[in-house]
């Protein structure tokens, strides 16, 4: 497949099939967990992840979350997708949200930036990764056979490789992509919000495992999809961001509830007032969350802001 253009069609079908989040049995029976509501701080943003949190199998929100965003954005709460995406495919759902009204905001790329939706094109706050760090993770993942893709400030996907999940990514991210040479084909002055690190399952465990000691110190790194490996510059998350974005706003994180099921939203929900997990989060998220709601697919977000914010069942 070429992939300088991709339909739109074939975006969705791309998207559909390779970001389709699996719920287990015991997802399936999550039960939901609620602060004291009459002695919790005020909810004045709600941080909302994507993928596996709010979206469903088909990537679109059901009708019951699209009405009770609405609702609650109508009792002057802030509401912000949070995710790892880039800012140029989540336009259409900021707006089926309502968040395309002069008071959206998003965390893009796992923090790398964070946006106001009327100016897609300018990071209020950004974090990169520099040549360097882009040459070193690309040789970390060629050794365990896996290829990278790092997201260019320029608003570029760089890859080296066309394979299933590049086409994947260019798929979700909407975004013009360059086919690079690594390392040397790399110019020296680029930066990354991220880079993942993509491939087989068991061969991002054997990268993750036999990744260099230094690592650790240098990048945030979170497993967001079994194919997906991803590394951010260290201290960069949704969590850092996010507080930033409650500096712009003027309140604190205990005004804040977060929704996510991945590793990369591990810092958000942990610090957020209310931090939840969805039933089908990944371990990790799950022991750090304060609260827990249904899985993605039994409506778990909307069921729980419903509760949060005292609103009768948006059906």
């Amino acid at each position: 497949m070429s992939l300088e253009h991709l339909d739109s069609k074939t975006q969705e079908e791309l998207e559909t099939k390779y970001m389709t989040v699996e719920v287990s049995e015991e997802a399936k029976n999550s039960d939901m967990t609620l602060p004291n509501l009459e002695t919790m701080p005020p909810i004045k943003l709600v941080a909302l992840d994507m993928d596996g949190t709010t979206l469903r199998e088909d990537k679109t929100f059901s009708e019951r979350l699209i009405k009770v965003v609405h609702k609650i954005q109508e009792m002057g709460v802030t509401v912000a997708i949070c995710t790892g995406r880039a800012p140029e495919s989540i336009q259409g759902f900021a707006k089926t949200l309502g968040l395309d009204k002069g008071h959206g905001y998003c965390v893009c790329f796992n923090g790398g930036s964070l946006i106001n939706l009327d100016d897609i094109n300018q990071d209020l706050e950004v974090s990169y990764l520099a040549a360097q760090d882009i040459i070193d993770l690309e040789a970390a993942a060629r050794r365990a056979d896996c290829v990278i893709h790092a997201y260019s400030t320029r608003r570029f996907l760089l890859t080296e490789s066309n394979i299933i999940f590049t086409e994947m990514e260019i798929a979700s991210s909407m975004q013009p992509f360059e086919f690079i040479d690594f390392p040397d084909g790399l110019n020296k002055e680029e930066k990354a919000y991220k880079v993942i690190a993509v491939g087989d399952e068991d061969k991002l465990d054997r990268m993750r495992e036999s990744l260099p000691a230094d690592f650790e110190e240098r990048f945030t790194i979170a497993r967001t999809h079994p194919n997906f490996l991803e590394f951010m510059i260290k201290g960069c998350n949704k969590g850092t961001t996010l507080a930033k974005l409650c500096k712009i706003l003027n309140i604190t994180l205990d005004n804040v509830a977060a929704f996510g099921d991945a590793e990369n939203d591990i810092e958000m929900v942990a610090e957020a007032g209310v931090g939840v997990a969805v039933g089908n989060a990944m371990p990790k998220l799950k022991a750090v969350a304060k609260y827990h709601t249904f899985n993605y697919l039994d409506d778990g977000v909307a069921c729980y802001l419903e509760k949060l914010f005292k609103l009768p069942p948006q059906l």
